[in-house]
């Protein structure tokens, strides 16, 4: 498999301000030494709890904010090395798709002109070109071009959606972070965007991170998953590994998390209990020690590297350490 990213050593520290006097008093670890590589036409799912650091590392990824180190290669290339004047190609072959679909779209613009804005933004004058790929589009993700008279307002949360997903693609983008796009809907929608959003993968070859708490939303639509907690990732494998033989406490209680009908008591679940510590004060030793059933006085003193245990398999836990 072709890498599309490699994400070395990766960090997100924010300065704690003091409010009287805009001293920094602590910082908050939102992204902590992240190894991750993203694959050429694969969706990786990205689960974690809420505030985990899933968005802010997608943000990074994206270069919406600027890590405070580390090294993020696209296509090979640094582009935390580049300044943001020459990151126009790496914005125009990389998009996001937002979590609440009632925020994303500018109220007071039709469709037709929200649809428009990235080939204004990007130099593209050519009406004819832009008129055709527009509809094109819409095409794809299942509107009538009746819409491209309306306002956001006038549309469903569903609706709303796709017309955010049709602005992500419609510069033909290689990369997409989905940031928990169906966390914001009813139910009975949150499938038909699934079903796009793994329909669109195919027909554009898209490469995506799908960022979610939700592992039976993660389980439908990923190729390979990545567990994260705390700012760090703890587990990463491919999808069937990971449902068949998850390895870490953590992965497996979010996967106890989900509601299933089912007598079979063989399986011993494990209950997270307390909430996830303040990244502003993380633990020492495994950040998971807080909250882990397996937990041994080493857990609470030296932090465990994330190491590989099978092919394409890899955990950050000293139960699968030799």
């Amino acid at each position: 498999m072709e890498k599309l990213f490699e994400i070395k050593n990766l960090n997100m520290h924010y300065p704690v301000l003091d409010g009287l006097f805009g001293n920094i008093k602590g910082y908050t670890y939102a992204v902590n030494n992240v190894n991750l590589d993203i694959y050429k036409n694969e969706i990786l799912g990205l689960v974690g709890e809420s505030g985990s650091g899933k968005s802010t590392l997608g943000n990074c990824i994206l270069r919406l904010i600027k890590p405070s180190c580390g090294e993020i290669f696209f296509e090979g290339e640094d582009i935390l090395l580049k300044k943001k004047k020459d990151l126009k190609d790496f914005r125009r072959k990389s998009q996001l798709i937002f979590q609440n679909p009632y925020m994303s779209l500018n109220p007071r613009m039709k469709i037709y002109d929200i649809l428009k804005e990235p080939f204004i933004v990007n130099g593209i004058k050519n009406n004819e070109e832009i008129n055709s790929t527009i509809k094109k589009i819409l095409s794809l993700i299942g509107l009538d071009e009746e819409v491209l008279s309306r306002y956001p307002n006038e549309f469903s949360g569903g609706q709303r959606q796709r017309i955010a997903i049709a602005r992500a693609i419609i510069l033909k983008p290689s990369f997409v972070v989905a940031d928990e796009p169906v966390s914001a809907l009813d139910v009975s929608i949150q499938a038909q965007i699934i079903n796009l959003l793994s329909y669109l993968k195919k027909e554009l070859n898209l490469t995506m991170l799908f960022i979610s708490h939700d592992l039976s939303v993660i389980k439908y639509i990923s190729d390979r998953i990545a567990v994260m907690y705390l700012g760090e990732i703890v587990e990463t494998a491919e999808k069937e590994e990971f449902f068949k033989n998850r390895k870490h406490p953590y992965s497996d209680a979010l996967l106890n998390a989900v509601p299933v009908i089912s007598n079979d008591k063989r399986h011993k679940k494990i209950v997270l209990s307390g909430d996830i510590p303040s990244p502003q004060n993380p633990p020492k030793g495994c950040k998971f020690h807080t909250r882990c059933p397996y937990v041994t006085d080493k857990c609470k003193y030296e932090h465990p590297e994330l190491t590989q245990i099978a092919s394409n398999h890899l955990v950050r836990c000293f139960l699968f350490q030799n």
